[in-house]
């Protein structure tokens, strides 16, 4: 079972539910979204925007595939 998310493939463990999923995707569009908007509003740079997309990236991959 594998999901495509930003051009990046993600292994998705069996022992991960269906409600689960749903639930670090919401997580991760949001910290996404805060992100963005952090550095929008110029509160972070853009390396270290960039640094946490790679954070909750991971966060996102270990949680799914566990």
């Amino acid at each position: 079972n594998t999901k495509r998310r930003n051009s990046m493939a993600i292994k998705v463990s069996k022992n991960v539910s269906i409600e689960q999923q749903k639930k670090v995707l919401v997580e991760e569009a949001w910290l996404k979204y805060y992100n963005q908007v952090l550095f929008e509003k110029g509160v972070i740079t853009e390396r270290e925007r960039n640094l946490m997309i790679n954070m909750i990236d991971a966060r996102t991959t270990k949680s799914l595939s566990r």
